[in-house]
């Protein structure tokens, strides 16, 4: 990682950190759908992110993945800013692109850069590869495109990517939306961001 991006995502984290000290944790849980736990070691949340249980534990802000023996500053970023926005608002069962979310449309062409054109380059002609990788990264299969899958990032925040092959006249297109009420649980940098992490999650798990 660039150092600068390296201290930027340090500061971010830093705020966050301190943002959330001065929060009703029990009440930042309820509406982020994640669990809260009070015991004597201090308060304890427990979210799943991409299905699995990450626990953050209060009062040092400490963060244990089942997995992974180290969280990245990047999902700890995320995890961090998902409970300090997130409101409680319900589903809406509404898809839409990143350019539609209010004010994405100012940053659709960095979102493209990083999030859809890597898998339009990696998929672009092979509907079933991706549609086997989306499944193999925990996905869904959905019924939109040539091939499409449902992953859950949050609790309240499912991702469908679809994918539209190439051919002759058209180039291939890939889209990734989002429920209408992402905005009420993520920022539009997270977002991207999310998007970042989760197409780097799909191509790291496809056939070479």
């Amino acid at each position: 990682m660039e150092l600068s991006k390296q201290k930027n995502y340090q500061q971010s984290f830093d705020l966050a950190c301190v943002s959330i000290k001065g929060m009703d944790l029990e009440e930042r849980a309820k509406k982020a759908g994640a669990d809260y736990q009070k015991g004597e070691e201090g308060e304890k949340i427990i979210i799943h992110f991409f299905s699995e249980p990450y626990s953050i534990q209060f009062p040092q802000i400490e963060f244990y993945s089942p997995s992974k023996k180290v969280v990245s500053l990047v999902t700890r970023i995320l995890l961090l800013h998902y409970l300090i926005r997130a409101d409680g608002n319900p589903l809406t069962g509404k898809w839409v692109a990143y350019k539609d979310i209010p004010g994405g449309l100012l940053y659709a062409g960095v979102f493209a850069r990083r999030v859809t054109e890597p898998l339009q380059r990696k998929f672009g002609k092979s509907a079933k590869s991706f549609k086997e990788t989306g499944i193999k990264s925990g996905g869904e299969p959905a019924e939109v495109g040539d091939a499409s899958f449902i992953l859950h990032a949050f609790p309240y925040v499912p991702l469908q990517y679809v994918l539209w092959e190439g051919d002759e006249e058209f180039p291939p297109s890939v889209q990734l939306l989002f429920d209408a009420s992402v905005d009420h649980y993520l920022s539009l940098e997270d977002i991207v961001v999310l998007g970042q992490v989760t197409t780097g999650r799909v191509i790291n798990r496809s056939t070479p």
